[in-house]
């Protein structure tokens, strides 16, 4: 049996997997100083009261991962930390194995695919934009384990926002849901809406797009333009079958990812026009499920 657990701010989720089926899965709230030691407690626990034996642990962070050492995770506030000895102290015969969150549901968004895609690109929209790469089956950390992170590279020639990573007109600042409600306030005055400035979110102004609010209609378009893109550079380089897109800005669905597409369908090279650009399906079990089965 295998673990996959998914790393978040407050909380992890947890899945206990046999034969790339889930059989168990919980969510353990926890605090940064006793994060690891309480997930290992919890999975020794529950492999306790439930006879599981565990032959391989994955995990996926949230930040910059280098093999099992925690470089950073920013959003969690724990940096240089080495994984292995924590769990080894729990689990000394079983293989640990770690990754970028969005590496970890990359792949699981393609082992559930029931298209049999071999090589696929996960971009997840949420606070911030992130991104993993599996090819031929197997995630891709890169030379310095920062594949991926698509949501830095440089599209936005036009507002050239301030990104959280310190550099300028990241596909974050504008293409996350912080910046969707970001292009959206700037853009307010400019048009006739039914959205409220003071309190709007991504889903409102998505939602707006939906019924054909001409600003939501402004912000789908630019920020699909943005993915389009960048999905179509992207793509030159890696060459995959399937991009999933995720993360909680994906929920907007069809009408998100069919303008996502046909922006890259104006972008990408001739030979690569007809990939495959899909709404990721498993939402918050990707992690747990890709985590697994690293």
């Amino acid at each position: 049996m295998r673990v996959g657990i998914d790393v978040g701010g407050t909380t992890v989720k947890i899945g206990i997997f046999d034969n790339y089926q889930v059989i168990d899965k919980f969510v353990v709230e926890t605090k940064k100083e006793t994060l690891f030691t309480d997930v290992c407690e919890s999975i020794k626990k529950r492999c306790n009261e439930k006879n599981y034996i565990i032959d391989k642990i994955g995990i996926g962070l949230p930040g910059h991962v280098v093999g099992n050492v925690i470089d950073k995770l920013p959003n969690v506030g724990i940096e240089n930390m080495d994984l292995e000895p924590i769990f080894k102290k729990y689990f000394p015969d079983v293989n640990i194995t770690c990754t970028n969150d969005a590496n970890a549901a990359a792949l699981g968004e393609l082992l559930a695919d029931g298209d049999k895609t071999k090589s696929a690109y996960m971009i997840t929209l949420g606070t911030g934009v992130g991104g993993g790469l599996v090819i031929d089956g197997k995630v891709r950390d890169g030379s310095h384990s920062n594949c991926g992170e698509i949501g830095h590279m440089f599209v936005d020639f036009v507002h050239n926002f301030k990104c959280s990573c310190g550099l300028y007109g990241c596909l974050e600042t504008v293409a996350s849901a912080t910046g969707i409600v970001r292009i959206a306030k700037l853009y307010f005055d400019k048009f006739k809406t039914k959205l409220t400035k003071e309190t709007m979110t991504a889903k409102d102004v998505l939602d707006a797009a939906k019924e054909e609010d001409p600003l939501g209609l402004f912000v789908l378009n630019l920020i699909s333009d943005a993915l389009g893109r960048a999905i179509a550079s992207v793509e030159l380089s890696v060459d995959v079958d399937t991009f999933y897109i995720g993360g909680g800005v994906s929920n907007a669905g069809d009408i998100l990812i069919n303008k996502i597409t046909e922006y890259y369908k104006r972008y990408a090279h001739f030979a690569v026009k007809n990939i495959s650009i899909k709404k990721a399906k498993l939402g918050n079990d990707a992690g747990i499920f890709g985590a697994a089965y690293l």
